[in-house]
């Protein structure tokens, strides 16, 4: 799904149907983003029927926050889950003002709230606000290694020490291992599930 203005994509929307009953499988793996990417390419490989769906991203430009976008790509997704055939689109959602408090537990932080009770987290906010129930939490649901060299290069940062290193942006410190020459991010993400949003033909 996508949005444009004067014919340049300002938002998108991605999403991929998964088989969630194979042996082994559940419907909210813990390793959320990683898993059911994996899945849904080995399912569409090897023709497996997909049993249920889930978002990957929904990412707006930033010249046009607040107008809206996010909702619609939202509401899109949930219509093309729902026109397929699935009753919910799952979402391992990435809170995006989680960054700011990166040693504090996901657990702990989805329990921060507004005096409204919504989420303080804006983009789980908009997730609540749509519909969605927080679920659990995925908290393997990205995980990226490399070498210190190549998080040097990342992020600029020396990577010279072992134990936790604060990376900006990041929802979790990354752990670093120096004689080990490795490094290891894993993200957490919560699950949000979205029930389907009536049609017309």
């Amino acid at each position: 799904m996508a949005a444009t203005d004067g014919g340049r994509v300002v938002a998108r929307g991605l999403a991929v149907p998964f088989n969630s009953v194979l042996d082994g499988r559940e419907e909210m793996p813990d390793q959320g983003w990683d898993r059911v990417l994996a899945w849904a390419f080995r399912d569409r490989q090897y023709g497996n029927d997909p049993t249920a769906v889930s978002a990957l991203e929904i990412s707006v430009d930033a010249d046009h926050l607040g107008r809206g976008l996010s909702y619609r790509m939202l509401s899109a997704l949930r219509r093309a889950a729902g026109l397929q055939g699935h009753d919910a689109l799952l979402a391992p959602v990435r809170p995006t003002a989680k960054h700011l408090d990166p040693r504090v537990p996901m657990a702990e932080y989805l329990r921060r709230c507004r005096d409204d009770g919504l989420p303080a987290d804006p983009w789980v906010r908009v997730h609540v606000k749509a519909g969605g129930t927080i679920e659990k939490v995925a908290p393997a649901s990205m995980t990226v290694s490399g070498s210190l060299a190549q998080w040097r290069q990342w992020t600029g940062l020396p990577f010279d020490r072992d134990g936790c290193v604060e990376i900006p942006g990041a929802l979790a410190p990354v752990h670093c291992e120096t004689a080990h020459d490795r490094a290891v991010y894993v993200e957490p993400n919560v699950w949000i599930r979205h029930g389907m949003e009536p049609h017309t033909a």
